[in-house]
């Protein structure tokens, strides 16, 4: 009874962690890699101190990078890494809308898989990047389509999340 209950616990900690990262959102600090340099670049902090950047590059590709640090359960957590990639439609450079196709993107499954090998492993620290966890092309049932609005120096996503220009 006492492993399976310690097994249950360890299943809860990783669900929680998985949360926590999860929430880091999908965005690029700058150091995303794109085509080159990017043409231009929104980013905003969240209410939980996470980075999150959309870069636009020539090319009409985009990369969206996250950067967060969180500590759960003992273990220090660092995600470092572009989450999706994809196309656009439209001028990021301008005032107007963007129409971003996702093409690309982490497999979550393999961010909780990090996860749990680090709290089982008894590890004090993790950090998940594209190295460990690398883009997957999507299938086209699973590509998205989303709608930016860019105004003056702000860009806000079809969610009502606003970034600012960088």
């Amino acid at each position: 009874m006492k492993k399976f209950l310690k097994t249950l616990a360890v299943f809860a900690a990783v669900a929680a962690l998985g949360f926590g990262f999860a929430s880091c959102s999908d965005d690029d600090d700058g150091s995303g890699s794109g085509s080159g340099s990017a043409l231009v670049a929104f980013s905003r902090v969240n209410s939980d101190d996470e980075t999150e950047t959309i870069s636009f590059y020539s090319g009409n590709t985009y990369a969206v990078h996250i950067y967060c640090e969180k500590t759960n359960f003992g273990v220090a957590g660092i995600m470092d890494l572009d989450v999706q990639k994809g196309t656009y439609t439209g001028d990021p450079t301008k005032d107007g809308s963007v129409v971003c196709t996702s093409v690309s993107q982490v497999d979550e499954d393999k961010i909780k898989e990090l996860m749990m090998g680090a709290i089982l492993s008894h590890s004090k620290s993790l950090k998940i990047t594209n190295s460990n966890c690398p883009l997957m092309a999507l299938d086209s049932s699973k590509v998205e389509k989303r709608t930016c609005t860019i105004s003056g120096t702000t860009l806000t996503d079809d969610e009502g999340n606003k970034f600012t220009r960088k």
